[in-house]
């Protein structure tokens, strides 16, 4: 007998990167959960006093940093992470040192957030592709409306169920 698991929300997720120049603060700014994995020293021509650069971090009007890393042109140019964040921790990140550094990660996305990004960029475009058109001196055109789905197409979920309760009966009889 197989057993199923019970379905979790379904999360995706999305690159991030920022390129922190040295001695700045940058606000993270964040709408959704971020996962920074890696800092990494930009050194494009080499300093003439080799110094560290230190990542720090901080939350809120808290004025404590952290340090998260240290980062030495010619001995550790990057570093591996693990640093969450959310929306309401209100995070900075801050660099001492001589070069930018490099923040990759990524933002975990919900697959309805994610519609509904898609939903607002296409209404944004209506309005754009309106006014393009009434530029060009043609009449915008009407939406079409969609198609409707033949019966046998609308739902997959049923295929895929009669599949795997097929498989499930093969195995037992195998089983047996």
């Amino acid at each position: 007998r197989r057993w199923r698991r019970p379905i979790e929300e379904s999360r995706t997720m999305a690159f991030w990167g920022l390129e922190l120049k040295a001695g700045k603060t940058a606000d993270l700014g964040l709408t959704r959960r971020l996962v920074i994995k890696q800092a990494a020293l930009v050194v494009n021509t080499p300093a003439k006093k080799q110094e560290p650069c230190v990542l720090s971090v901080s939350i809120g009007d808290d004025p404590q940093k952290f340090v998260v890393c240290r980062l030495h042109e010619g001995h550790l140019e990057q570093c591996p992470m693990e640093l969450p964040f959310c929306p309401d921790d209100r995070a900075k990140v801050h660099l001492t040192g001589n070069h930018p550094v490099h923040l990759t990660g990524f933002l975990e996305i919900d697959e309805e957030d994610e519609l509904e990004e898609m939903e607002e960029e296409m209404e944004e475009a209506k309005p754009a592709k309106k006014a393009a058109a009434i530029a060009n001196g043609k009449p915008a055109k009407p939406a079409k409306p969609a198609k409707p789905v033949p019966e046998d197409m609308n739902d997959d979920d049923d295929d895929d169920e009669e599949g795997e309760e097929g498989e499930e009966g093969e195995e037992g009889e195998e089983g047996e």
